[in-house]
């Protein structure tokens, strides 16, 4: 029975490490962009046209919002952005500074804003460039994350459940191996 309970810790095991390695995929996942873009605006921060491109809307609160920025013309002198995500409202949420990298295909650059709960906020977006400084804000909607489907919220309920069972079935095999296997009588 001992070797019973010992295949079921390790079923239990592999299991949760699948789930934590599923966890880890979808997380690093909502962080990473695709190829196309799901939302592109076209702004201007003061004399500079660019592209925003956002690949995730409405963002998920509390993950990163991908996004790349490009300039509409080719940019022959080099341009320095600066990229915040600032929160709008009553939202009791600090401002964060994005982190980027230089896209060399573009003339523009890439990262990843911080939209840590929901609500409205706004990218606050500062060029420098030959013409001066130019600063633009793009509006961003952010919502909570995705609830977990029923199936597994009922799954995860039961575990106290399962526990249980697994408890009572090994208590009747331990039962059933006490008991005598015929009564015998001692006269004397």
């Amino acid at each position: 029975m001992q070797k019973v309970f010992q295949n079921i810790l390790i079923a239990i095991g592999v299991l949760a490490f699948i789930a934590l390695a599923v966890e880890i995929a979808l997380s690093v996942g909502a962080t990473m962009h695709g190829n196309t873009p799901v939302k592109v605006i076209h702004v201007n921060a003061g004399p500079y046209p660019l592209t925003v491109n956002l690949y995730k809307d409405p963002a998920n609160a509390g993950f990163a919002l991908p996004f790349s920025i490009a300039p509409q013309q080719s940019a022959h002198e080099k341009l320095t952005f600066d990229v915040s995500s600032i929160p709008t409202g009553d939202i009791a949420a600090t401002q964060v500074h994005s982190s980027f990298s230089q896209d060399t295909n573009t003339g523009g650059i890439q990262g990843d804003a911080e939209i840590t709960v929901q609500g409205p906020w706004i990218l606050h977006i500062t060029v420098d460039g030959p013409a001066g400084q130019g600063m633009v804000d793009v509006p961003i909607t952010a919502t909570a994350p995705p609830a977990i489907p029923d199936w597994l919220g009922w799954l995860i309920g039961f575990i106290p459940l399962y526990g249980l069972l697994i408890f009572l079935v090994m208590l009747r095999g331990k039962k059933k191996a006490r008991e005598p296997l015929g009564e015998t009588q001692l006269t004397v």
